[in-house]
Parts: structure tokens; sequence; C-alpha cells
């Protein structure tokens, strides 16, 4: 069984995603591609921010 705490934390990391303009999908399939936990929680931030896609490019070189 999962930590409450780690389910927690996953929860609020999937509702700021969504608040950014992301889906849980699409969240997944970024972790997946090979975006850190790190980088994705800093694209939410971005976002939130006021930041936009179509002009970001992340560290490791990818058109996001």
């Amino acid at each position: 069984m999962q930590r409450p705490s780690l389910v927690n934390a996953i929860y609020k990391l999937a509702m700021a995603g969504e608040q950014a303009g992301f889906s849980v999908e699409q969240m997944i399939q970024l972790l997946n591609s090979g975006l850190s936990v790190e980088a994705l929680l800093e694209l939410i931030a971005w976002r939130l921010e006021g930041g936009s896609l179509s002009r970001m490019t992340s560290s490791s070189g990818w058109i996001i």
C-alpha cells in the first residue's frame, strides 16, 4: 500500500499540472520521454507564471 504522503504529493502534482494546462496523460508522456520530475515541476511553475509553451526549450534541448 502506498503512503498517504506520496499519494497526496502525486495528487498535488497532477492538480498543478492541470492548472498549468497539461493533462495527466501529457505529463506521463513527458516523463516517459525522458523529462525529469524536477524539470516537469519547473515547467509547471513556469506555465503557472504565464509562460508560453511555444517558446520554451528544455535544458535537454528538446522543444516542448
